[in-house]
């Protein structure tokens, strides 16, 4: 090994320090194990620097010891003239190295080139992917992954045949342009990711980052540059880097996968149970309590629908809408599970860690299911909850079974994501992705009695038009329901059919939402079981711009509420300052439990009343910035701005 090669190396190990990043409920795509690929790296690096030094100490003693025997025989040979030419010769050739390398030395290089190619971008880079963001995909790794290594090694099979055909001039500039781009997309996928925030379904503006897509092309040019230097300087130098650079790669991403599976080890791992469609078209005999989570459902959606239909909510006979209530969090995590419980999180805990605690331990569904409610919750794993086994003693709807996936879809959208993560900033747009797409990779038809809950609100209006709403045989029941809502991506016009690209928004979604809402709630009147229910229409949070900046305007959740009892009288609007605390106190009114322990209901907050309340707002980690947490304070009408105070800004270091 040459000191410029080992030089190189470390260089290289070295140039690959940087910040780690947090995973979040949705996917993110830069999220990695750098440091123990760094670790790894140093150490093997540190062993082979002194293998190599003691073996150059040794060298050295034989080379010394040659040279004298050399010089005896050439003073006491009469044909030194002649053996010195042969020498010579002798050195010479060993010195020559042509320009057309055997197959034998070709094939080399090409199987490491390719293996770690394939290795990094299809094996690890999926593995590591599912694995940090695990939380967000509805089905075990087992089920992908014997795949994944069988695709990677199609690629790595496929790639060293293609390349081992050329030869010459022609073979090492393709190899040096394979390696190059390896190197790229590794260094891309673990360290220039940093600004690019998490995969929430929100279509990314990328005619902002023009200077990031310039500076991101000329990086990539740099580093793919490195090998067709190498092979000019050098071409031993060039020939042992790729190789010995190309199998380190694998073992540090070896050692990291160990290291993943380890860590995952030490945490309870997801069960095979889940939330089924159990009973979702099943409604109680005597008295129903049914929640419709719009998520993303924002004050301001429904005033521009107001604006262009004023009679678009007229439909909701029996309710009120309250025009000035506050979801306690600006996302879904933890939003709902604050719902439900009341329990605060401020992100000074693992999001498993407090999604377990807080739905084992609440007392509050326990209490309903005391007065002979049964519960249903239809939503999906990951920003509501850790596992259905921590939900198994309050869902009815909780079952065990096998699941499938859509293979070949898996694959797809993994492979997407993997190059997501380690393409270049101009190849992003062309592979972007979000979180709603791995949800649907569950083959639903292979689980006939029931299937998951998916959060598509699509699947879920057909199967409600084709199926209907039936009485079964409670007496009373609680239902949950999480539509996708006014979230991204838009794929629902407004009579919830689907939608071409391009030809949605927040606004007709919105307005599809309601139609699914509508066509429950018209299949409840005919059942003559409407005005006997209690029924909410809410969003789990309001609409941000981002979760990259503190906020610039007001985010009010909207709320439409009907009490038992009430039907046939026009919408009503209040105006009092309520917030989900008022969420808790309510059901249990509804249901004849005692509420006063938990505070006022909806109703029994007065609009003139000044009660402060309260929104924690996550921001997630930048080039620039750390994760933090800021908490406002709301004192009067929230929808007016200028009544928020930013009154704590702290870091998240968790």
């Amino acid at each position: 090994m040459t000191r410029k090669f080992k030089i190189a190396l470390l260089s290289f190990v070295l140039a690959n320090i940087c910040f780690s990043t947090p995973v979040h409920a949705y996917i993110d795509p830069a999220t990695t194990t750098y440091i123990i690929q760094i670790v790894t790296a140093l150490i093997i690096t540190l062993g082979v620097t002194i293998g190599v030094f003691f073996t150059r100490v040794r060298l050295s003693i034989v080379e010394l010891y040659v040279r004298f025997s050399e010089f005896f025989i050439r003073l006491f040979s009469k044909r030194r003239d002649k053996d010195g030419k042969s020498s010579r010769t002798s050195v010479a050739e060993r010195s020559a190295i042509t320009e057309d390398l055997s197959f034998r030395r070709r094939f080399f290089s090409a199987i490491c080139v390719s293996i770690a190619f394939a290795f990094t971008f299809i094996v690890f880079g999926i593995y590591e992917l599912y694995m940090l963001n695990i939380e967000s995909f509805n089905f075990p790794l087992n089920l992908l992954f014997p795949y994944v290594l069988l695709l990677g090694a199609s690629v790595a099979i496929l790639l060293t045949i293609v390349l081992v055909l050329f030869r010459g001039r022609l073979f090492t500039a393709l190899i040096s342009l394979v390696f190059g781009i390896l190197l790229a997309g590794y260094i891309q996928g673990n360290f220039l990711n940093r600004g690019l925030g998490i995969l929430t379904g929100d279509q990314i503006d990328w005619s902002t980052q023009a200077r990031s897509f310039l500076g991101n092309t000329l990086i990539w040019f740099a580093i793919v540059s490195i090998p067709f230097l190498l092979k000019a300087l050098k071409k031993k130098v060039w020939s042992v880097t790729i190789k010995t650079v190309s199998c380190l790669l694998v073992i540090v991403q070896i050692v990291s996968m160990f290291a993943i599976y380890s860590s995952e080890l030490l945490t309870p791992k997801p069960s095979n149970r889940y939330l089924s469609m159990k009973g979702i078209n099943e409604i109680a005999k005597e008295k129903n309590i049914i929640i419709f989570t719009i998520d993303r459902l924002d004050n301001t959606y429904i005033r521009t629908i107001r604006k262009g239909d004023p009679n678009f909510f007229d439909r909701l006979d029996g309710f009120t809408q309250f025009t000035n209530n506050m979801s306690l969090y600006s996302q879904t995590f933890p939003s709902v599970a604050n719902m439900f419980t009341g329990e605060l999180h401020l992100f000074d805990r693992p999001q498993r860690e407090y999604l377990k605690k807080t739905w084992t331990e609440s007392t509050f569904i326990p209490k309903l299911r005391s007065q002979q409610y049964a519960s249903y919750f239809y939503m999906e794993p990951g920003y509501t909850f850790r596992d259905a086994s921590d939900l198994e003693h309050i869902a009815d709807n909780v079952v065990e079974n096998e699941i499938r996936i859509r293979t070949r879809d898996a694959l797809m959208q993994f492979v997407r994501l993997s190059a997501f993560r380690y393409g270049p900033l101009f190849a992003k747009p062309f592979c972007w992705t979000s979180t709603d797409r791995f949800g649907r990779l569950v083959q639903l038809e292979s689980i006939e009695e029931y299937p998951p809950y998916l959060t598509d609100d699509l699947q879920y209006y057909e199967q409600l038009k084709r199926n209907r709403i039936s009485i079964g045989d409670h007496e009373m029941k609680f239902a949950y329901i999480h539509l996708h809502g006014s979230h991204t991506p838009y794929v629902m016009n407004e009579k919830a059919e689907p939608a071409a690209p391009g030809t949605s928004s927040a606004i007709i979604q919105t307005k599809g939402c309601f139609h699914i809402v509508y066509e429950y709630l018209d299949q409840l009147k005919q059942l003559g079981m409407y005005e006997n229910s209690t029924i909410i229409i809410l969003g789990d949070h309001g609409a941000r711009k981002n979760d990259t900046k503190p906020l610039e305007h007001a985010i009010v959740t909207a709320l439409f509420v009907k009490p038992s009892g009430k039907a046939g009288t026009p919408l009503a609007l209040n105006s009092a300052p309520v917030s989900t605390d008022h969420f808790r106190p309510f059901i249990y009114s509804e249901a004849g439990i005692p509420h006063e322990e938990l505070g006022k209901t909806y109703f029994e907050v007065s609009e003139d009343s000044d009660d402060v309340r309260y929104l924690y707002h996550r921001l997630i980690k930048t080039t620039d910035s750390p994760s933090r947490l800021l908490i406002y304070k709301i004192n009067g009408d929230a929808n007016q701005f200028g009544n928020w105070e930013l009154i704590e800004d702290r870091v998240i270091d968790y």
